[in-house]
């Protein structure tokens, strides 16, 4: 194997990889983070990043876990468009992915999200976190004014997606029901289980995992 390639387990995992990465594209995810160790294959795709990291603002982050056939050791993060570009680049039934030639700096990557020590606090139902992204979806588009830049699309987005969701607990940015159904990871008549390690809550489900902490402001 080459030291710039990944061997995925089998082709239903690189499409597993795709998908992830096309849901990231779609709510504008520019970058993706990818933390291979072993066997396991991390990929961290941000749902709502800060303007500046120490600002107070809320970061969101969605992952999911990969099997690689061949162990391998990385961390390293690449635009979106530059994953998306090597994956259609490969066969249908091809494992090997090669890394994307230029990596990426974005200020989110320099948060370190805790991998173990989790300890379970609840559990929520997949139809109620379709129905909060759902509503959030509307109140962004009805927030939005004609033709907005990117820093006002920023500012809504985090005004709504960092408010409380209704009746969770514990208290659940409403990002992160918006996160567990844009990126795919809500289930009919599925439940998600809620867990906390220091300032960070984690949901998951058997799709994947979202990451939300708030960020402590700089005074």
């Amino acid at each position: 194997m080459s030291s710039e390639a990944l061997i995925f387990d089998d082709p239903s995992t690189v499409h597993d990889l795709r998908n992830l990465i096309n849901r990231a594209k779609s709510i504008d995810a520019e970058a993706a983070q990818l933390m291979a160790r072993g066997a396991a294959l991390a990929v961290y795709v941000p749902v709502l990043a800060p303007t500046n990291l120490g600002s107070g603002e809320f970061t969101i982050l969605g992952m999911r876990v990969h099997r690689l056939a061949e162990p391998a050791q990385l961390t390293a993060c690449y635009s979106v468009a530059s994953i998306q570009d090597r994956l259609a680049r490969m066969a249908d039934t091809s494992r090997e992915f090669t890394l994307p030639p230029v990596p990426e700096f974005p200020s989110w990557t320099g948060i370190q999200v805790p991998v173990s020590g989790w300890e379970p606090l609840s559990r929520i139902s997949d139809a109620v976190l379709a129905e909060a992204a759902r509503a959030g979806i509307t109140a962004v588009a009805d927030a939005l004014p004609a033709n907005p830049g990117k820093p006002v699309i920023a500012q809504v987005r985090q005004r709504i997606w960092s408010s409380p969701q209704p009746d969770t607990e514990p208290a659940l940015a409403l990002g992160a029901a918006f996160a567990m159904e844009t990126l795919g990871f809500l289930a009919p008549q599925g439940q998600s289980t809620v867990f906390r390690n220091g300032s960070w809550l984690r949901v998951t489900s058997s799709r994947g995992h979202v990451l939300l902490r708030q960020d402590a402001a700089l005074f």
